[in-house]
């Protein structure tokens, strides 16, 4: 397999091997296509609670479980002061 880099992303893999932490650049390409699968797996399990925590808003909203808008502001403001202190 080719593979076709910028200048820049040539400049970058060989820093990588000459500052030791790889020994080629098969292996920094190998650690790059780690981090993305690890990446995209991540944005998955991001998407999926977010999808589980929206129908959970639904289902509370559908039932007439909700909180005053104005509420849930001064809410989130009271946090964000116990974070400050």
């Amino acid at each position: 397999m080719n593979i076709s880099l910028s200048p820049e992303q040539e400049r970058l893999v060989r820093a990588y091997v000459d500052s030791g932490q790889f020994d080629s650049w098969a292996q920094v390409i190998r650690e790059a296509l780690i981090l993305l699968e690890e990446r995209d797996r991540i944005r998955d399990l991001r998407k999926e609670r977010l999808l589980l925590e929206i129908a959970v808003g639904i289902d509370q909203a559908n039932s007439r479980q909700l909180v005053d808008g104005l509420e849930v502001f001064y809410r989130l403001r009271g946090k964000a002061s116990e974070r400050d202190e």
